[in-house]
C-alpha cells in the first residue's frame, strides 16, 4: 500500500506537470513565428504586417528585433550554449503572430512564405507533426501511468483485505464470543475497521512524506530546470499533493478493512 501511494503522489505531481507543459506547448503552438531576412527592407516588413494583421485567422501582431530575440534565447534550454558558440548574434528577428485557433497556424505559414522579407532557408517555426507528437506521447504516458496505478491499486487492496481476513480468523474465538452476548455490530468490526485505518494512514503518513522530500527536493535542487519541464510545480502544490496522498492512504485502508470485514462476517 505504500509503494502504491508513494507512486500514486509521484505520478500525480508528473501528471500535473504534464498537463501544465502540454498547456504552455499548446499556447505556444498558437504564436507562429515568422524569421525575416537580416537584409529585409523595412517597407517589405511593414506589408507584411498590416496583411497579417488584416486576417480574420490573427489576433494579434508583433514585431521581435535580433536583439530581443537572443534575450529569449537566453531563457530556452540549449540555446544560450548555442548563442555564446556563434561569433555574431544567430538569431533572427521576426513577425510573431499569434492566432485564434492553432489549426489556422499552418494556413498562415503558408500565406507569410512568398514575402519577400521573409528568411527562406528557415521561414517560420511551423512545425506540422510537433504537437501532434507532443499529445500523443502525454496520452500514452497517461494511459500506461494509470493502467500500472490501477494494477498496483488491485494488489494493494488485496493484501490489505487478506490481512484484516487473517486478524479475524486469528481471534475467532473473542469475535464468536461477543456475537454470543450481543455485542452490536459496530462494537465486533470496529477494532478490524480502526486497524485498516491505522494501517493506511500509516502507510499514507510514509507515503506523503517521501511525497513531498521529492517535489521540494526537485524544487531546491533544479529549480531552473524543473520550472521549465514542469510549470505550475510549486511548494504548494507539492504540500496539496502530499496531503492527498495522506487521505487517500485512511480511505483506501479503511476502505478494504469495511469490505473484508463485511465478507468475514457475513460468512460466519
Amino acid at each position: 500500500m505504500t509503494l502504491l501511494l508513494l507512486l500514486s503522489g509521484l505520478v500525480g505531481l508528473s501528471a500535473f506537470g504534464l498537463q501544465r507543459l502540454a498547456a504552455s506547448q499548446a499556447a505556444e503552438a498558437a504564436v507562429l513565428h515568422i524569421y525575416l531576412r537580416d537584409d529585409a527592407k523595412q517597407q517589405d516588413t511593414e506589408a507584411l504586417r498590416a496583411r497579417l494583421a488584416a486576417d480574420r485567422r490573427v489576433l494579434a501582431v508583433s514585431y521581435t528585433s535580433k536583439a530581443d530575440a537572443l534575450k529569449r534565447a537566453q531563457h530556452r534550454p540549449g540555446l544560450p550554449e548555442l548563442a555564446g558558440a556563434a561569433d555574431e548574434n544567430p538569431f533572427p528577428a521576426s513577425v510573431d503572430v499569434k492566432v485564434r485557433s492553432v489549426q489556422d497556424v499552418g494556413g498562415l505559414a503558408a500565406s507569410a512564405t512568398g514575402s519577400p522579407a521573409v528568411d527562406p532557408v528557415l521561414p517560420t517555426s511551423y512545425n506540422p507533426g510537433a504537437y501532434q507528437r507532443i499529445q500523443t506521447l502525454l496520452t500514452v504516458v497517461a494511459l500506461g501511468g494509470g493502467g500500472f496505478l490501477l494494477l498496483l491499486g488491485f494488489v494493494a487492496i488485496a493484501v490489505t483485505i487478506n490481512s484484516i481476513q487473517a486478524a479475524i480468523h486469528a481471534r475467532q474465538n473473542e469475535v464468536s464470543i461477543m456475537q454470543l452476548v450481543g455485542a452490536p455490530r459496530w462494537m465486533v468490526r470496529g477494532p478490524f475497521l480502526v486497524e485498516g485505518a491505522m494501517t493506511g494512514s500509516v502507510a499514507g503518513l510514509v507515503a506523503a512524506l517521501v511525497t513531498l522530500a521529492a517535489g521540494l527536493a526537485g524544487l531546491a535542487f533544479g529549480t531552473s530546470t524543473f520550472a521549465q519541464l514542469a510549470p505550475g510545480l510549486t511548494v504548494g502544490v507539492c504540500f496539496l499533493a502530499a496531503g492527498i496522498v495522506l487521505l487517500a492512504g485512511v480511505v483506501l485502508g479503511s476502505a478494504a478493512s469495511l469490505v473484508s470485514v463485511h465478507r468475514q462476517m457475513e460468512s460466519a
